[in-house]
Parts: C-alpha cells; structure tokens; sequence
C-alpha cells in the first residue's frame, strides 16, 4: 500500500494513537520527537487521557522535545512537590496543577493544568489545531465511547483524564464524562478510517510484586483501572489489527508519579529506535 501511494506521488497519511497511563504517558513525548527527526508529520491523532493531554499540545505545535527538555530539567523534591522555577524558566509544573481536593467527586483538581493548557497553548477549539485530533471520553451513564474533534478542546481534555475517584467527572452537552480509558486505552481503532498506516502506543508498562505483597487502597484501585485497560487493549487488538505497535518497557511506574519524568524517558528510550526501524522499514528512510 505505502508503495502503491508513492508511486501515485502522494505521501501515506500516517496516524499516531497516543495511549493512557498516567504519568508513563510522558513516554508519548519520546515517540513524537523520533517522528519529528524522521520528518514524518502526522496526518491525524488520536488520545485517550495523558494521551489527549500530550496529544492536544502536539497537535498545537508545541515541540515534545522542548517539553522533554522541560520535564528533565525539573527540580524535584523526594515528597514529589515541585521545587520553583529553575534560573526563571517555565517548565511544565504537573504536579503542582494536582493538588488536593476534598471532594466526594475526586481526590485531585485538574484546573490548574488546564490553566496551564489555557495559558500556554494559543488554540480553543479542535478546528484551530495543526494536526487534526480525535479525544476519547467515556460516557459514565450510557456506558459508552464518546469521541471529540470538533468544538472546544480543553473540556475534551479535561474529560479523557477524569479518571474515576482521582479527577472529578466533566459534565459537556449533557453528559457526564469520564476517564477514556474505560472504553478505548489506546484509540488506534479511530485512526484506521482515515490513515493509511496507524501507529499505536501503549503506555500502560508494568508493576513489579512488592515485598508486601498487598497494596494500599489507593494504588489498588489506580492499578486495577489499568489492568482493565489492559484487558481492553489485548482484546481490541486481536480483533483489529494497527500496523505499528509500540509498548514501551516503563516498570514501576505509578500513575500519578510525574516527578519521575527523568526515570519515565530513560525507560522509554529503546522503544524510540523499536519505532525508528519499524519506521525506516516501512518508508525505506534512510537510518540515522
């Protein structure tokens, strides 16, 4: 098929389906930059939670491998609170925008990264974007997928990563919407329609056995949603088939421990060349 389209002289529409996972997500900003220095542009994105997240940023035209230089560069305490800015620089302060919340709804509050969003990327609406994108919600009520790609971007957002007793659910045209992951964790599917060849990555990695064997309250339920879309995941893709699929080994990773972005992009690193040979092999680019 690539062939056929290049003999035709028009170039393969690629889409990249960027996957749940919490802070492993920040994974998302490695892949992108390998796309970014092979010159491949996607035609089209696709995410569902820290995926929409770094997916609505990309598709603003904020550079990953600024974002990545960002994120390592933080000054982090061992508790996980951000340190302040280093030598007057922004840098993308995740968890400072997750701070506490006594509410039945949700244990975090997600407008300060919202703010953040507001503030730093010039686009409202998904029709403002570079590269098209599709956000996936989950409606809590009807049980069922909801995708965004038209209308306000940042309440999309903020939907595809309310994760349940985490974030508190968005109410947008009626409906109460919920963490994406709860239907589609690594939304390749939406892509196929529309692409000629999808790249899907799936961030969700691995937990190690503890010595105390049983974990608290809180990481068992972070860690059963995630088992669950891991079930999802394995299902979907026996029966849709994507043609490039990525899994980096990121281990002991918890969802919510963005401080350990450093950690997070070492993990990730060999899936960057796994995606460049799947890459070069398929466009027959030349190996850098």
């Amino acid at each position: 098929m690539l062939e056929w389209l290049h003999r035709k002289g028009r170039s393969p529409r690629v889409g990249v389906a960027l996957g749940g996972g919490g802070a492993k997500g920040l994974a998302h900003l490695l892949m992108l930059e390998t796309l970014d220095e092979l010159g491949l542009r996607p035609a089209m994105v696709a995410g569902t939670s820290i995926g929409a997240v770094v997916g609505a940023l990309y598709c603003a035209g904020v550079s990953p491998a600024l974002l990545r230089r960002e994120l390592t560069e933080m000054s982090l305490s061992n508790n996980g609170v951000l340190d302040t800015f280093r030598s007057g620089r922004e840098v993308l302060r995740w968890l400072d925008f997750f701070r506490p919340q006594l509410s039945a709804s949700g244990l975090l509050k997600a407008e300060r990264f919202l703010q953040y969003l507001t503030d730093h990327t010039p686009v409202r609406h998904f029709e403002e974007l570079e590269v098209p994108l599709k956000v996936v919600a989950a409606d809590f009520y009807r049980r069922e997928q909801v995708v965004f790609d038209t209308g306000p971007l940042l309440s999309a957002v903020a939907a595809s990563m309310a994760l349940p007793g985490v974030f508190p659910p968005v109410v947008r045209d009626g409906r109460v919407l919920v963490d994406g992951g709860a239907v589609n964790p690594v939304p390749y599917d939406l892509l196929k329609p529309h692409c000629d060849l999808v790249i899907a990555i799936d961030v969700m990695g691995r937990r190690s056995e503890s010595e105390t064997k049983v974990p608290s309250i809180a990481d068992a339920i972070l860690n059963t949603f995630q088992i669950m879309e891991r079930s999802i995941t394995r299902e979907k893709l026996r029966a849709v088939p994507v043609d490039i699929y990525i899994e980096p080994e990121i281990a002991d990773i918890r969802a919510l421990e963005f401080y350990k972005a450093e950690d997070i992009f070492r993990q990730a690193a060999p899936a960057c060349e796994d995606l460049r040979r799947a890459l070069t092999q398929r466009f027959h680019l030349a190996a850098e």
